[in-house]
């Protein structure tokens, strides 16, 4: 098999890869936004480690945070808040709490840090955080009063505790990225097998059939040079409450491709478990076996992510087309 005919192979392969990512990402968000809410679950507990049980809900119920609570929990009732929370909105919260919870009640005008020290030093907070945590807040507050150019600024205590919390929330979200990795890729093994997505059978049949190969290919050139520009392209990229316009596409995206089995080695129809499964009697079970390992690849490379795969299918194509236009300098 020639060099172009092996590229066209592999850029369908990962073209298909492309479509099961945002599919399964498609059934991921769903699930973590409207069933478990696991971004809000994931950033409640992450506070929870940081502050503690009582501090959190103390967090939780202050007005800056319960309103997007509250109106979380009109989309999701199972929602235990935001699934996202500025710096700055825990900075002031924080303060807030504790300023609240200490007794000290200054005037909102007159409001100094060393009204927060002194809130740090009463004994309703030193109940309510563990002596490191105290010791924490106390050295932020030292180092923003000592940032501070009028005993009445208190913007460096805000940014010292936003700047902190930033930092905390980093470590956090490394631990809901490995989470969301394995959820990924239960998911992808799931669309794997039930749209019989088996990365061995469909590299064998592109392959073996040029006719599908080659309108495959037709396809993936219309998709991504449609407009000079694929319209997924800026809604790839990972994000937290995509806009409604990337939701559309998305779903179109998919409508159009993915589900159109005629045009992809997919699906459980009779043509495609022929070649998957009967070439033979004595090698149904090694077929099984080969299915299954198949179904394991394709979940791997889903799990991968669609901006990945993006990436790669445009660099595979400029390969093949040896490279992209000039652009027009004279």
């Amino acid at each position: 098999m020639t060099i172009p005919s092996t590229l066209n192979v592999a850029i369908g392969l990962f073209f298909i890869y492309l479509l099961l990512s945002l599919f399964t990402s498609e059934i991921q968000e769903f699930l973590a936004s409207y069933i478990f809410d696991w971004r809000a679950e994931n950033l409640y507990r992450s506070i929870q480690v940081v502050l503690g049980n009582t501090a959190t809900e103390l967090l939780y119920q202050h007005p800056l945070i319960k309103s997007w609570k509250d109106y979380k929990q009109r989309v999701n009732q199972r929602s235990l808040g935001p699934s996202y929370i500025p710096s700055s909105t825990f900075a002031l919260t924080l303060i807030s709490v504790i300023l609240e919870q200490s007794g000290v009640q200054p005037k909102l005008d007159s409001f100094t840090i060393e009204d927060f020290i002194k809130a740090i030093d009463s004994e309703a907070i030193q109940h309510l955080f563990d002596p490191d945590q105290i010791k924490l807040f106390k050295i932020l507050a030292v180092k923003a009063s000592h940032e501070a150019r009028d005993p009445a600024e208190i913007e460096p205590l805000e940014k010292a505790i936003s700047d902190w919390f930033e930092q905390s929330m980093v470590r956090a979200s490394g631990v809901y990225k490995r989470k969301v990795k394995l959820i990924t890729l239960l998911i992808g093994l799931i669309a794997a097998i039930g749209l019989n997505a088996d990365t061995l059978n469909i590299a064998n049949r592109l392959f073996q059939e040029p006719i599908l190969q080659e309108n495959l290919s037709q396809t993936i050139n219309i998709v991504l040079n449609q407009d000079a520009n694929f319209p997924l392209k800026d809604c790839l990229k990972s994000q937290p409450d995509a806009p409604k316009s990337c939701q559309d596409l998305t779903e179109n995206f998919l409508y159009s491709y993915l589900f159109d089995f005629s045009s992809l080695p997919l699906g459980w129809d009779t043509s495609n478990v022929n070649q998957q499964f009967n070439s033979g009697e004595n090698l149904f079970t090694f077929n099984v076996i080969k299915a299954m390992i198949g179904w394991g690849l394709t979940a791997i490379a889903i799990s991968m992510g669609s901006s990945f795969w993006f990436d790669l299918l445009n660099k595979l194509i400029n390969v093949r087309n040896t490279g992209s236009k000039p652009s027009q300098t004279e």
